[in-house]
């Protein structure tokens, strides 16, 4: 379903992203060395199991070691929904693994970032326009 969103991006070893042309995300993926980011899967994933207000929704594909972005802050809540895996992230500090088929809230501002311990797909759902 990835091939469906947007845009699509690889983040390099240095962290910066790169976009891709959506028919190569199969290719990026299936190599198994980059994180590879895909943007504008609102339309196509039924998230109303964690919330029916207005989102935005990134999947990430991440090989077990590859690089993500550094540590950062959203301005507004988002929720991490491990699809595949084991999404090991650092949330303020605090190491948090996400299990296959759960759910987690980052807070609006609250520094995070992806560790990649274990190879993971998750969804990215923002809610850029609720109040917290």
């Amino acid at each position: 379903m990835f091939h469906l969103g947007r845009t699509a991006y690889y983040i390099d070893d240095q962290g910066r992203d790169h976009e891709i042309p959506m028919m190569m995300v199969d290719r990026y993926i299936a190599e198994g060395k980059y994180t590879v980011k895909v943007e504008g899967l609102e339309d196509h994933y039924d998230v109303s199991h964690i919330t029916t207000e207005p989102h935005t929704i990134h999947a990430y594909v991440s090989p077990k070691g590859a690089v993500s972005f550094p540590t950062h802050t959203d301005p507004y809540p988002v929720f991490i929904y491990c699809i595949s895996g084991v999404k090991v992230m650092d949330v303020d500090g605090t190491e948090v693994n996400i299990h296959e088929g759960s759910v987690y809230k980052i807070s609006s501002n609250v520094p995070h970032r992806a560790l990649n311990k274990e190879s993971s797909t998750m969804l990215s759902i923002g809610l850029e326009h609720a109040a917290e």
